[in-house]
C-alpha cells in the first residue's frame, strides 16, 4: 500500500516534535508544511528542501492532495482552517488543547461529523503501550478514589499569544495542564463538580503584559465519591508533570518518563513502564494505522475530549464565581448529551 500523503500546520516546538515522527514514519510521506512565521519556514526548508512549504495555511490544505492533516498551530489560528479541511474531507490529528472554549470545540467538530471525517486530538492515556490498562494491571486496582496532579514549570520567555486571553483562551490550566487534566478524566471519569482558584501577575520583571493566569488550583468531586486535586503553575520550578491515581488495591504514578504501579501503601512496586522520549510517536502511528484500516475505529476523537473541555470551562467559571460549578451544566447550556459513564 502506498504511503499516506500528509501535511503539517505549525512549526513551533510541538510542530517540530510531530514533524520528527512524520519524517521517519513508514506509514506516511510528509509532503507539505505551513507556518505563519517565515523564519521557521526558512529553517525547515533548508533542512528538507523536497517538502513544499507555505506561509498560508489555506494554500497548504488546497494546494496539496492530502490523506491527513496534522495540526500544531495554536488554537486561535485553527478554526477556519479546520473547517476547510472538513469541507475537503481531510482527516485531522491535532495537538491539545483542541479549542479555547467548549463552544468553539463544537463548532470545529460538527462539520467533521457531518462529513463522516475523523478529527483526533493528541492523548497519551490509552494510546501508548505503557499506559494500556492490561499492560499496567489496573483492573486489579479497582476504581480510583483519589487523584493528585501537578504541573510546574518556570517560563522565563515572553508569553506572546499565550499571555493574551482573547487569543489563548486561558493560561497555564488550558495551555500546559490540558494533557494532565485529560489523563485525570480518563482515569477517574468526568467529575460532577469542580472548584477552582486562579491567579496571575506573578511573573518576575516587566518583560511583557499579559492577562492569562499563572497559577491554578482545582478540586474535583466525583459522583462515585472520588476526589481529585490539581495544581498548575508556570512561574515556579523545578519542571514537573505528574499524576497519581489511588485505588482500593493499588496506585499508579504517571510522569513524563515512566508509569509505576504499586500497592496502596506506595511501598511495594508492582510494575514499571518507560514512556517514549517522543510521546507523540505511538499516537501518530496509531492514527495513521487506523486511517489505513477499514473500518476505522479512531480513538481520542474530539468528541471524546468534550468532558475534559467541560471540566476546564467549569473550572474557569468557578474561578470567576467563587463557587463549585457543575460540568453537566456546560453540556446543558450547549444542548449536548452527557457522555455515557
Amino acid at each position: 500500500m502506498a504511503a499516506l500523503k500528509v501535511g503539517l500546520m505549525g512549526l513551533g516546538r510541538g510542530g517540530q516534535r510531530v514533524a520528527e515522527v512524520l519524517l521517519h514514519s513508514s506509514w506516511c510521506e510528509l509532503v507539505a508544511v505551513g507556518s505563519s512565521k517565515p523564519e521557521r519556514i526558512d529553517l525547515f526548508t533548508s533542512r528538507y528542501p523536497g517538502i513544499a512549504a507555505y506561509n498560508d495555511f489555506r494554500l497548504l490544505i488546497v494546494s496539496s492532495t492530502l490523506d491527513a492533516l496534522f495540526v500544531a498551530a495554536p488554537p486561535y489560528l485553527r478554526s477556519k482552517y479546520l473547517a476547510l479541511a472538513a469541507e475537503r474531507g481531510v482527516p485531522v490529528w491535532m495537538l491539545p488543547p483542541p479549542a479555547r472554549r467548549f463552544q468553539e470545540a463544537l463548532e470545529v467538530l460538527r462539520p467533521f461529523e457531518s462529513a463522516g471525517c475523523p478529527i483526533v486530538v493528541s492523548r497519551s492515556w490509552g494510546i501508548e503501550p505503557g499506559l494500556q490498562w492490561d499492560a499496567l494491571g489496573l483492573d486489579r486496582i479497582g476504581r480510583f478514589f483519589f487523584g493528585r496532579a501537578n504541573v510546574m514549570m518556570c517560563r522565563d520567555e515572553d508569553l506572546d499569544w499565550r499571555g493574551d486571553l482573547q487569543r489563548a483562551g486561558g493560561g497555564v490550566l488550558l495551555d500546559r495542564a490540558y494533557p494532565i487534566v485529560d489523563c485525570l478524566v480518563q482515569g477517574m471519569g468526568m467529575p460532577s463538580t469542580v472548584y477552582a482558584r486562579t491567579s496571575g501577575g506573578l511573573r518576575a520583571g516587566d518583560r511583557s503584559s499579559y492577562d492569562t493566569e499563572d497559577t491554578a488550583g482545582l478540586v474535583c468531586q466525583f459522583a462515585h465519591g472520588g476526589l481529585a486535586v490539581l495544581s498548575a503553575c508556570w512561574t515556579a520550578g523545578p519542571a514537573q508533570e505528574s499524576l497519581d491515581l489511588h485505588g482500593a488495591d493499588g496506585a499508579v504514578h504517571i510522569d513524563a518518563r515512566e508509569v509505576v504501579v504499586g500497592d496502596r501503601t506506595g511501598q511495594t512496586e508492582v510494575s514499571r513502564q518507560s514512556r517514549p522520549e517522543n510521546v507523540f510517536r505511538p499516537q501518530i502511528e496509531d492514527f495513521l494505522n487506523e486511517l489505513a484500516s477499514s473500518p476505522r475505529r479512531m480513538r481520542s476523537t474530539l468528541r471524546q475530549h468534550l468532558p475534559t473541555l467541560a471540566l476546564i470551562e467549569a473550572a474557569y467559571l468557578s474561578a470567576r464565581t467563587g463557587q463549585p460549578e457543575s460540568l453537566a451544566t456546560i453540556f446543558d447550556i450547549h444542548d449536548v448529551s452527557l457522555p455515557s459513564a
